[in-house]
C-alpha cells in the first residue's frame, strides 16, 4: 500500500504540536519510508520559518527541525519522489474545477491530492477535514493519525 502525507502531518513529526505524539506514534508503526517531494520540503521550510516569525519557536528550533528532515532524507526515513509538475498542476486544476465549490479545499491542498493520485498512492494521511473530503471523493483511503480514524 502506498501512502501520501500532507505536509501538516509531516510537520507534526518534527515540531511540538498538540497532535505530534499521536502522529509520531502512528508513524513508528509503519514500515515504509515516507514519500515526499519538493512541495513538502518547501512547505516545511516556509511553515517552520513562519513559526519563528510568529514567535512560536525560535530560529534555531526551526533550523534544527529542518536539519532533522534532511537527516531523515539521507537515512531513508523520508524518500524523495519525482512529480511531473505539469501533469500535477493540470490534475490540480481538474480537481479544483470539479470539487472546490463543494469541498472548499484550497489550491495547495488540492495539489497534494493531485500528486498522490499521480504517484498512485492508495492512502492519504491528513488531519485537514477539507482536504480529507477531497481525497476521499477521489477514491483515496483517508487516514487521520491525530484521531486514529480511517
Amino acid at each position: 500500500m502506498t501512502t501520501w502525507f500532507d505536509t501538516g502531518i509531516l510537520l507534526k513529526l518534527y515540531t511540538t504540536e498538540p497532535e505530534s505524539v499521536a502522529v509520531q506514534s502512528w508513524v513508528r508503526n509503519r514500515t515504509e519510508p515516507i514519500r515526499i517531494c519538493v512541495l513538502h520540503r518547501s512547505e516545511c521550510s516556509s511553515a517552520l520559518h513562519l513559526k519563528a516569525f510568529r514567535g512560536e519557536c525560535d530560529v534555531a528550533v526551526a533550523a534544527r527541525a529542518l536539519d532533522l528532515v534532511e537527516s531523515d532524507l539521507r537515512s531513508g526515513v523520508l524518500r524523495m519522489v519525482a512529480v511531473d509538475w505539469d501533469a500535477a498542476w493540470e490534475n490540480c486544476h481538474r480537481l479544483a474545477t470539479r470539487y472546490a465549490a463543494e469541498t472548499g479545499v484550497r489550491t495547495l491542498d488540492t495539489l497534494h491530492v493531485a500528486c498522490a493520485l499521480q504517484l498512485e498512492a492508495s492512502e492519504f494521511v491528513t488531519s485537514d477535514r477539507l482536504q480529507a473530503t477531497l481525497a476521499d471523493q477521489t477514491g483515496l483511503t483517508v487516514i487521520d493519525p491525530t484521531t486514529g480514524t480511517v
